[in-house]
């Protein structure tokens, strides 16, 4: 059975079907009559002011036009979310951006939330409240292997939307039934994950700062195991999981970092070969210093910076057996040459950009005093 949208039985199922394709063929025409009113409205590289708009229970934020109207952060304002017109909050400062023509359908706050709308929304939250625990109720006496995680009412409290997260598809029809029969409205149970229920609900990350899912990402999830052991974290679930119970977005943010200073160090364990000529076996890699540890023919363990390494060792290449091995790796083998080098294409570029500026400005005189450089100015 469809998780996402019920209604009591099969003739209904078919008139809401076709109710939905009326209403997306009527979206579709008042989406492309808007956006030849705003080509009416607004020029092309017009100056248009917005803010962002939260609404409860939604994990992003949406960009409405306010126009020269004096709209204060956090200020609770009524606007047409994805799910109706709902009461949300500003939860960013305004900003301008030029106007062009593929920015899509531009929507405008409503109006600023009045105390009827705040008194409304207190309502329908206690409502949502009731609802919930009126379909725990239910969910127990069906023995549905599911979890509510919140309730939300819609169209102006017309329509009750229960979210829920399982670990399979779910029958809930008699669960519909009787949710229908006790709560006499419009009803919609949509199954989620854990994460989407993470970001719609919030909460404070072991950082000590909001959930990145409920304040910026747009995207969330694409994180797996395999970036955890890029960054030679610890496999300890306790701490690599989020509030969740899944891996933390963030072990995506620094992952590319990661990628490209793994890539010019050599793999652990392998034979390679060092631009001076000298072979060995790779013991260990620190990649944020980008330097790693080798074991030399002479038995001699060395740190080397990742520059140093050039390829892998032939197939025929083989180690000798030694019975004692000396440790220098309190000196990185190629650091100064490495330094020195920096050094040099930092000064490389301060000369260039000065030479830049310097032509810029003799330009620049050239134009305003005809043919004098800037040198014969100051002298005469």
């Amino acid at each position: 059975m469809n998780n996402n949208n019920t209604n009591n039985g099969n003739n209904n199922n078919q008139n809401t079907l076709l109710e939905n394709n009326h209403d997306d063929q009527n979206d579709s025409q008042n989406r492309g009559q808007q956006n030849q009113n705003e080509g009416q409205r607004f020029q092309n590289g017009q100056l248009l002011t917005f803010v962002k708009v939260r609404f409860p229970g939604n994990a992003k934020s949406f960009a409405f036009l306010i126009g020269k109207r004096k709209i204060a952060y956090g200020q609770k304002v009524v606007a047409m979310s994805d799910r109706g017109m709902a009461v949300g909050y500003v939860n960013s400062f305004p900003y301008q951006i030029p106007y062009h023509s593929d920015m899509g359908p531009i929507k405008s706050i409503s109006k600023v939330a009045t105390d009827r709308d705040l008194e409304l929304q207190r309502e329908h939250y206690k409502k949502e409240k009731e609802f919930e625990s009126r379909c725990k109720i239910y969910i127990e006496k069906h023995a549905l292997d599911m979890n509510l995680t919140h309730v939300e009412f819609t169209h102006f409290g017309k329509k009750c939307v229960f979210y829920f997260t399982a670990p399979a598809r779910i029958d809930f029809r008699y669960l519909v039934r009787d949710l229908v029969n006790d709560l006499k409205i419009r009803i919609e149970l949509r199954q989620i994950s854990v994460r989407d229920r993470a970001a719609a609900i919030g909460g404070i990350g072991p950082c000590g700062l909001q959930l990145c899912c409920s304040s910026f990402l747009t995207k969330y999830g694409s994180v797996g195991v395999k970036m955890a052991k890029n960054q030679d974290l610890t496999l300890n679930f306790s701490k690599l999981n989020g509030v969740c119970g899944q891996l933390k977005c963030c072990l995506s943010y620094e992952d590319d970092v990661y990628s490209q200073k793994r890539s010019i160090l050599p793999p652990v364990g392998e034979y390679i070969k060092l631009i001076n000529g000298e072979f060995g076996r790779v013991e260990k890699i620190q990649i944020l210093e980008e330097v790693f540890d080798m074991i030399t023919e002479q038995g001699v363990r060395k740190r080397y910076v990742g520059a140093y390494f050039k390829s892998l060792a032939p197939d025929d290449f083989r180690m000798p057996d030694f019975e004692h091995i000396s440790d220098e790796t309190s000196i990185i083998v190629g650091l100064e040459e490495l330094k020195q080098k920096e050094i040099k294409h930092r000064e490389d570029e301060k000369i260039k950009i000065m030479n830049e500026k310097t032509d810029y400005a003799e330009h620049v005189f050239q134009n305003l005093f005809g043919q004098q450089s800037l040198k014969e100015i100051f002298v005469n």
